[in-house]
């Protein structure tokens, strides 16, 4: 093992680095202080180096740790730097996204370049996101473009509903901590030139691109596949798009990674194959075939993913050039090195994460699963590497992606057989069509060929999704999750060195989660909890009786409402049944339940439910208060109860518990 670590001095560094950077994204330690530890480990470095040993190796790589751990803090603290918030003023700022259309509003990221007090201009660094109010003005705003508004933003801030993705800690990771919404009179555009940036150039340059695309005689749905796959444009998509191919296991293809990167290196290849040859030729291909990559990633937007996937390529352009053998799993933690080293915040990045746990995977497994069964066709040789290619993907991921997204795809394994294939062909079409745009017959040609297999593609994915059970829904805790992490090392230790302590620590292991997933279950069992969301328009209910639970609202929920979304990630993280779904007009009763026009007996709990157009005259003493009622009450019943408000409670009265779902998120109570 030792010998193999030898072999990857890479994945040392980038061990060291990343944990630097996880330990910085803990605690804090002074810059100062840090930097002068940095520099005597330099030292140190350059003194063992001049007097080196065999003795001293040991100490050598201890020092070396030692450094990439305190880079590692350093950078994370330095990147995450907060800039200085300004308020109360009117602010200059440039357009950085293509905007996107939402339901009331169009969405998209500005960089705030000067905040203007009195007469004087105080330059600022601030990404702020914005939401404009929709109307024609909007529709010429391109990425680059200046404006300047009076609207002070304000931090962005987290609904606090349990099992809810942390979108603050999300946006702050791209350096993001406030939001402002611009009406129609509050903001206006300005002529001067935006200050240059490359990803605002990538932005035009990928907006034209789209527009190439939008010009197509596709439905909407082929556009954003076809934009998704080849520019990584993925805003566009509609939830039902994501869902079937989520519900496929085929999301990945449309997030620009690997793959993509990998079929134009094999069309770049073939393109500029005659050019490498010993002296000039090989120079200049090397050059054409670096700049038409890293120009790829940087029209699809440098996401991590990509980002690797080029800089992975780079080294193994260069390496082959060199005649030098490459060594995939140290060109992979290069190239992680690197990335983590330009942007640290890339470690805490869900696509950063799997597509490196991927590749890993793929170029792990599949050279073994691969031998497992020989074919005597090469047809079905090709079908037995596709499906050994998802098989090592998805067992190297599983973990993490069913932490992440909380479901697990059953026939990814089917729709990889189609899916790769058609990716395969797609990609170079569509690259294909935006080169030659211009011309018509061609151009026409080649659209009417992409559509047709975007149109089968979307179909069969459609089909997989209605199969029985095509995603069984799942869930890791945090502890679950290293568990079941350390069973799926020790089998990779255990693939490359059989020995006995590895068989030994997969079954520790998976003997840790099934007592942890055991002990999760049997504490749902006994739960009461009520629980009301902080989401805006209605106020909703979850009432909880171990595995048995049910929704109360004030209206009807549709599953395309996002509380519906909510409630299903709260049922799936405490392991409960689908909830029973009532209105507090409703009447419901049963062992656990009864429910009235809004007086509610819950498992040993009163609750009524008030609304603006419903007040609930009870004889009962509630302990729950849930609604916007004026907080008085003559009689005192309702001075033991627990209140909850969104709006601020002015009731001076400091015997009644208020609590204010706007302010504090949404509101637990177990017992």
């Amino acid at each position: 093992m030792e010998k193999t670590v030898h072999k990857v001095p890479f994945l040392r560094f980038a061990v060291a680095l990343s944990s630097g950077i996880l330990t910085g994204s803990i605690i804090f330690v002074n810059p100062f202080v840090l930097f002068g530890c940095l520099i005597l480990f330099a030292g140190l470095l350059l003194w063992i180096n001049s007097c080196y040993s065999y003795a001293l190796t040991t100490y050598f790589g201890v020092v070396v740790n030692l450094f990439f751990i305190g880079t590692g803090i350093l950078l994370y603290q330095n990147y995450n730097q907060k800039p200085e918030f300004f308020n109360n003023g009117k602010f200059i700022a440039s357009v950085q996204e293509i905007m996107q259309e939402k339901q009331n509003s169009y969405q998209s990221v500005l960089k705030i370049h000067g905040f203007i007090e009195k007469d004087s201009i105080i330059p600022t660094e601030e990404m702020v996101m914005v939401y404009f109010e929709k109307n024609d003005a909007i529709k010429e705003i391109k990425p680059g473009q200046m404006l300047f508004f009076n609207q002070t933003p304000k931090p962005i801030r987290n609904n606090n509903n349990p099992y809810e993705f942390d979108y603050k800690n999300y946006l702050s990771k791209k350096k993001i901590y406030r939001q402002v919404y611009l009406s129609s009179g509050s903001w206006y555009p300005s002529d001067q030139l935006s200050i240059f940036s490359l990803s605002v150039l990538a932005e035009k340059v990928r907006l034209k691109l789209l527009n190439i695309f939008a010009q197509q005689k596709w439905v909407d749905r082929e556009i954003d596949v076809i934009s998704a796959l080849t520019l990584g444009y993925k805003r566009g998509l509609d939830p039902d798009t994501k869902s079937v191919f989520t519900s496929a296991g085929a999301m990945h293809v449309l997030a620009v990674s690997g793959l993509h990167v990998g079929i134009l290196f094999l069309i770049l290849s073939c393109v500029f194959g005659f050019l490498n040859q010993p002296g000039v030729g090989k120079i200049v291909f090397i050059i054409l075939i670096l700049f038409f990559l890293w120009g790829f990633a940087f029209v699809t937007g440098l996401s991590p993913s990509v980002k690797r996937a080029a800089t992975m390529f780079t080294f193994v352009v260069i390496g082959r050039s060199l005649k030098r053998q490459v060594n995939i799993y140290n060109t992979l933690a290069a190239s992680a090195f690197f990335l983590l080293l330009f942007n640290p915040n890339n470690l805490f990045d869900a696509g950063f994460q799997l597509s490196y746990l991927a590749v890993f995977g793929i170029v792990f497994f599949q050279p073994r699963f691969t031998k497992l069964i020989y074919f005597r066709y090469k047809l079905a040789r090709y079908f037995w590497r596709l499906f050994t290619v998802s098989v090592a993907a998805q067992l190297s991921i599983f973990p993490v992606a069913v932490f992440y997204f909380q479901q697990f795809p059953v026939y990814f394994w089917i729709s990889s057989m189609i899916v790769l294939p058609a990716v395969t062909i797609l990609i170079p079409l569509g690259i294909v069509l935006l080169a030659f745009s211009w011309t018509s017959y061609f151009a026409g040609f080649i659209s009417g060929i992409t559509g047709y297999i975007l149109k089968l593609l979307i179909n069969f994915l459609e089909w997989i999704e209605q199969l029985p059970h095509s995603v069984v829904n799942l869930h890791f805790s945090g502890m679950e999750l290293t568990f079941i992490s350390a069973v799926l090392l020790s089998f990779f230790f255990f693939v490359q060195f059989p020995k006995v302590k590895y068989l030994k620590g997969i079954l520790f292991f998976f003997l840790l989660y099934l007592t942890t997933s055991l002990g999760i279950h049997a504490i749902c069992l006994f739960r009461s909890e009520i629980i009301v969301y902080n989401y805006p328009g209605q106020y909703v209910l979850h009432l909880i009786s171990g595995k048995k639970n049910y929704i109360v609202s004030e209206e009807e929920i549709k599953k395309t409402d996002h509380v519906h979304n909510v409630i299903a990630n709260t049922v799936k993280g405490l392991r409960i049944n689908p909830p029973v779904y009532l209105t507090c007009s409703q009447y419901y009763s049963d062992a656990i339940l009864y429910c009235n026009k809004g007086l509610i007996s819950f498992d040993g709990k009163i609750v009524h439910f008030h609304t603006r157009s419903r007040q609930i005259d009870s004889p009962f003493i509630p302990d729950i208060v849930v609604g916007t009622m004026e907080a008085e009450n003559k009689e005192n019943k309702l001075f033991q109860a627990e209140i909850i408000l969104r709006d601020t409670f002015t009731n001076n009265d400091h015997s009644l518990n208020v609590y204010n779902l706007s302010k504090k998120g949404a509101y637990r109570k177990k017992w």
